[in-house]
């Protein structure tokens, strides 16, 4: 019997949606019931960071990270866990799921953590589960023992800076880990059969609006803004360039057993 430990990295408020759906939630035959591990607060690579320790402290098989606003449907877990038992070198599998404004699949092909500018979005269908490079841990079944594999901490961030807007955000946590196991030999798979919603609090509404059909998603596309409004296109072999400037800024962790 496989050890599924189901984590939740949250501000401290789940949305009913995602607890709704959670209740809903089958389970994958040989699998023990779930065990459980929460963490809150306001930097969700820490929040991971806990909630991995727990797994390899439990000696689980997997981690099953589900986002407190995500919508799951019913049989995510066990059509995620057909596709990670099927390649033992998959060490993450993710489901499909956008940005809450409806525009952006949460995968990425040709990601690089010195220069994350090079992504776009890679192809899919409604029933790929093929190889990409990273995928959100909105919803993501990570292999443990490929975790194991790895020095602590295991989840790195990106600081995001936009210096025009003046806007600074935390980001790439699931990326970071995702190139992290490909390094390491391990492949990173999305599920696009495993279909999540993105519920937004402030509107009430879940993201997408509506799933793209197989003629939309089955080319690769970047992500352009025009009059400041962000939409796919499809890729192109040279674009605007974005020049981005790496700085390495000390984070401490600071343990209490308190």
């Amino acid at each position: 019997m496989k050890r599924i430990l189901l984590g939740v990295a949250s501000g401290g408020s789940p949305t009913q949606p995602f607890l709704d759906a959670l209740g809903a939630l089958e389970l994958p035959a040989n699998v023990e019931p779930l065990t459980r591990s929460v963490a809150t607060g306001n930097f969700i690579p820490a929040q991971r960071e806990l909630i991995m320790e727990d797994a390899i402290a439990r000696d689980a098989d997997y981690l099953f990270f589900v986002d407190d606003d995500i919508v799951l449907p019913p049989q995510a877990l066990v059509q995620l866990f057909a596709t990670a038992e099927a390649d033992a070198q998959t060490a993450v599998v993710g489901g499909l799921y956008y940005s809450r404004d409806s525009v952006r699949p949460i995968v990425v092909a040709n990601w690089h953590a010195n220069d994350t500018a090079t992504a776009h979005i890679p192809a899919f269908t409604s029933t790929s589960t093929g190889v990409v490079d990273g995928i959100g841990f909105g919803c993501a079944l990570l292999r443990v023992s490929a975790a194991r594999a790895l020095a602590a901490p295991y989840f790195p961030a990106h600081i995001y800076v936009e210096r025009a807007t003046r806007r600074v955000r935390q980001c790439d946590e699931d990326y970071l880990y995702c190139a992290r196991v490909r390094a390491a030999g391990y492949s990173v798979r999305l599920d696009a059969r495993v279909r999540c919603g993105h519920y937004d609090r402030s509107s009430a509404t879940t993201a997408p609006a509506a799933w793209e059909p197989d003629a939309a998603t089955a080319r690769e596309r970047m992500i352009v803004a025009e009059n400041g409004v962000a939409q796919l296109v499809p890729l192109a072999a040279s674009g605007p360039a974005i020049v981005e400037r790496h700085v390495p800024a000390d984070v401490v962790y600071v343990s209490v057993d308190a």
